[in-house]
C-alpha cells in the first residue's frame, strides 16, 4: 500500500458536506453582519484608531450609509424595515431554499454497513 491514507467513503462525503455547510454559513452570516451594519439604524463614526484597516477602505465613506428611522421604507409592506428584509429575512429564506436542494439533490446516502439485531450485539457484548 503506498504512503496515502485511505479513508472511508462515508468519512469522504460527510467531510465533503460539512465542508460545504460550513462555507455557507460563513458566506450568509458574513452577508447578514455587512448589511445590518451598514444598513441599520446607526451614525458610522469612527471610533478611535484601529490597528487593521477600516471597514471604508472596502466599501468607501461611511457617511453614505447614515440613515436616519424616517428614511426607512418598508418591502412586500410587511412593517418590517428594508434593512432587515435584505440582511436577515432575505438570507433566511435562502439558506432554507439551498438547504432543500443540498438534502435533495447533493446528499448522499451512504450504506453504512450491516445493520446489528438484538441478539448479534448481546452475543459481542458477552463474549467481550
Amino acid at each position: 500500500m503506498s504512503g496515502k491514507t485511505m479513508f472511508d467513503t462515508v468519512y469522504l462525503n460527510c467531510r465533503r458536506e460539512a465542508i460545504l455547510i460550513f462555507l455557507l454559513w460563513l458566506a450568509v452570516s458574513t452577508y447578514s453582519i455587512v448589511v445590518s451594519y451598514l444598513y441599520g439604524y446607526t451614525s458610522h463614526e469612527l471610533a478611535g484608531v484601529s490597528a487593521g484597516p477600516t471597514i471604508e477602505e472596502f466599501v468607501g465613506p461611511l457617511e453614505s450609509f447614515n440613515r436616519d428611522p424616517s428614511s426607512l421604507t418598508f418591502p412586500l409592506g410587511l412593517g418590517i424595515p428594508d434593512w432587515v428584509f435584505y440582511a436577515i429575512v432575505l438570507p433566511w429564506f435562502l439558506c432554507i431554499v439551498i438547504t432543500w436542494f443540498f438534502c435533495v439533490f447533493y446528499m448522499k446516502d451512504d450504506d453504512l454497513g450491516v445493520e446489528c439485531t438484538g441478539s448479534d450485539s448481546d452475543d459481542r457484548t458477552a463474549n467481550g
